[in-house]
């Protein structure tokens, strides 16, 4: 079980690299570059895309968001940024559980309306896959060179919007861990409505947990909530940092539901 995050670590890398090859250097360049490409959700893109995009809420159904935990680069751009914010100890705060916003929900009426009425602009520019095309057009502004030629813009404004991106992404995943995922992105909310149907969960064990409160502490999505043992299914990202690093294996990922326990009080003294 504990292995889980080091599969999905491993997964997010080649994926990254991929799509990050793919888009500063072109899909050519290797066969695992064109398949990173087009495994991305891209409604924007064809009408290829649905089929991809069935195929994600398909495994999304079984499995939860795997989409936004390995392949999305977005999501792993997130992950990155989260990183420097744990390799500095000022940053390094842990994290507390939040309610979850109603600005995800309201970009994905915006998202999907905006597909629907060819309105095209809004979607390179709210959509995960082209927000990290924009970001890469700083290296390879043909990329995009096309796309915003298409609404009477030249690259720059792609470059332009792609540099804004990677400093709110930047900003938000130092902050408030993986934010732009949980709350923000119009994909991820979808898939969050999916997933709060899966048939794997991540879980309590209430006889095992004892409140330390680790999992709650690492959770970048700030969805777990320790004194209830709750987890909001929606949001998780399935990074499995919580799963890794529970001491006494009382989280799990896992098909069947538990019995919530009692509200207990969070357990004081050092972690």
């Amino acid at each position: 079980m504990k292995q889980l995050r080091a599969i999905r670590i491993l997964f997010a890398a080649l994926f990254f690299a991929a799509c990050t090859a793919c888009l500063v250097i072109g899909p050519h360049v290797h066969p695992m570059a064109k398949a990173a490409q087009a495994l991305q959700i891209s409604l924007a893109a064809s009408s290829t895309a649905l089929g991809v995009t069935a195929l994600w809420l398909l495994v999304t159904f079984l499995f939860g968001r795997i989409y936004c935990a390995s392949v999305c680069p977005v999501g792993v751009l997130s992950d990155l940024f989260l990183g420097i914010r744990r390799a500095v100890p000022r940053l390094n705060l842990p994290f507390r559980f939040r309610h979850r916003s109603r600005i995800g929900r309201n970009l994905l009426w915006i998202y999907v309306l905006s597909v629907i009425f060819g309105i095209s602009i809004i979607v390179f520019v709210i959509e995960p896959y082209n927000i990290a095309r924009n970001i890469a057009a700083a290296a390879n502004p043909q990329a995009i060179g096309s796309t915003w030629g298409a609404f009477g813009r030249g690259a720059v404004t792609g470059i332009a919007i792609g540099i804004l991106s990677l400093l709110f992404i930047a900003l938000s995943s130092i902050r408030h861990g993986r934010e732009f995922c949980a709350e923000i992105c119009p994909l991820g909310t979808a898939l969050g409505f999916v997933q709060a149907h899966a048939r794997m969960h991540i879980e309590f064990d209430p006889d095992k947990c004892d409140s330390c409160g680790i999992c709650e502490d690492r959770c970048r999505t700030q969805s777990i909530k320790v004194v209830s043992r709750y987890v909001d299914q929606q949001r998780c990202v399935r990074c499995f940092d919580c799963v890794a690093d529970c001491p006494r294996g009382a989280i799990r990922y896992q098909i069947n539901r538990n019995r919530p326990a009692s509200p207990l009080l969070r357990k004081v003294g050092s972690k």
